[in-house]
């Protein structure tokens, strides 16, 4: 893990419970590189979600930019999340903060690489900070979305579906009470959010949630992230696709 030069002190701490409890690895960079806040220009989104393309051996672009949010959203939201539960300070969130080239060598790693700039601050988050961050997820989601040429609603349920799994992981954990009263707030404020603040006919949050399966475990998706069609999948569904009910009903049928 390299510390970053302007944040040394303040989250050396923060750094190192996220990398124990998340399994984040965390670098940082003060060489120019592209960033989250880049992708709002159409040429560089669209040669990032290429370039991921290739990388993943994706057949198709909508499947790329569909597992590019997969991947990117655990690094850009959770981090964030846990230290807000934790009261542990950690960088102000923001878009240009978050590098998104990836290394020659990876391979899925959970790994977060922030811009080691004096511009950046470093502060304990609130829960109404909440809300900021998933309106700019909105703005970032659908320029995503048009460039990649798939549905902002599927982008943004594998969004919720990440957050989602990351609360019911925690639950498994030993954490004291104020950090599962914050976490359980955080749910509370996502799930009571307006279908229309996130710009859809529903909020994913809730309608997840609507769509827990017992007997899969896990929270039912509304559509495809289409992973199955990588290599690596061998056609073998997510065990929360809507396509694996569909294959469910019909041996039963």
């Amino acid at each position: 893990m390299k510390m970053c030069r302007h944040f040394q002190a303040e989250l050396e701490s923060s750094f190192s419970v996220l990398q124990q409890h998340l399994k984040l690895e965390i670098y940082c960079s003060n060489l120019q590189a592209i960033t989250l806040a880049d992708l709002f220009d159409d040429s560089i989104c669209r040669q990032v979600l290429q370039d991921f393309a290739t990388r993943i051996h994706a057949t198709n672009q909508r499947c790329a930019t569909s597992l590019f949010i997969k991947y990117w959203a655990t690094l850009w939201v959770l981090p964030f999340l846990y230290c807000q539960a934790a009261s542990l300070p950690f960088v102000k969130w923001q878009p240009s903060i978050f590098i998104v080239e990836l290394p020659e060598t990876w391979n899925w790693e959970r790994r977060i690489q922030l811009a080691d700039s004096a511009g950046y601050s470093c502060h304990s988050m609130s829960l109404p900070e909440l809300d900021a961050i998933l309106l700019q997820f909105n703005g970032l989601l659908q320029q995503i979305a048009r460039v990649g040429r798939v549905s902002y609603a599927l982008l943004w349920e594998n969004v919720a579906v990440r957050m989602l799994q990351f609360y019911r992981s925690l639950v498994q954990q030993d954490l004291d009470n104020d950090m599962r009263i914050r976490l359980k707030q955080q749910q509370q404020r996502l799930k009571a959010k307006s279908a229309q603040s996130f710009n859809l006919p529903e909020n994913p949050f809730l309608k997840l949630c609507n769509n827990w399966h017992p007997e899969y475990n896990t929270y039912m998706r509304q559509k495809c992230c289409f992973y199955f069609q990588l290599e690596e999948a061998g056609g073998e569904l997510c065990r929360n696709c809507p396509l694996q009910l569909k294959k469910t009903t019909e041996m039963k049928s």
